[in-house]
């Protein structure tokens, strides 16, 4: 009777879907595992983002703002000049700005630096306008309100994104 027992017994069979589901285990343990690494880096990977965009548009403003402050004093085609570089610096920055992809706080204040940097470069567009010197010095406190406003959202965003504050005058 024991023969014709073992003889009905059904063997075990590790056939092609056996492998298949070995092989998608795997495959979704090893993008887990992709995934958490990637993320884990991001918080450094999008502040290195940002400060991508900013560090070359810092470097193109020292020269413009130097430019202007010394310019204004004496030379309306220069101090005009320099304007116009600000703002075309400034324009580049937040077009390159808002390609990056922030997440969640850091991407709201990326918007509103975008914001207050927009009505910063229309401010400076009328300023460059001036058809003399005293009417190009006479922007001055609205420049300053302006930049304020800037400084604050930069500020905003690098504390967003875990960088130290910037200088005055940087991204």
């Amino acid at each position: 009777m024991s023969d014709s027992y073992t003889g009905h017994a059904r063997e075990r069979s590790n056939g092609p879907g056996a492998a298949l589901a070995a092989a998608s285990v795997v495959v979704v343990i090893a993008l887990v595992v992709a995934g958490l690494v990637y993320y884990s880096g991001s918080s450094a990977r999008i502040a290195g983002d940002y400060t991508a965009v900013a560090a070359p548009a810092d470097q193109a403003l020292g020269p413009e703002v130097n430019g202007y402050t010394r310019d204004q004093r004496d030379d309306l085609a220069a101090a005009r000049s320099d304007l116009k570089k600000e703002a075309k610096t400034e324009a580049s920055f937040d077009d390159q700005l808002a390609e990056v992809t922030f997440p969640g706080v850091a991407d709201t204040e990326a918007d509103a630096l975008i914001r207050a940097d927009k009505k910063r470069i229309k401010l400076v567009g009328l300023q460059a306008q001036a058809a003399s010197l005293r009417q190009l010095r006479s922007f001055a406190s609205a420049e300053q309100a302006t930049t304020a406003a800037v400084e604050t959202q930069v500020g905003r965003i690098r504390l967003a994104l875990g960088l130290p504050p910037a200088s005055a005058g940087q991204y």
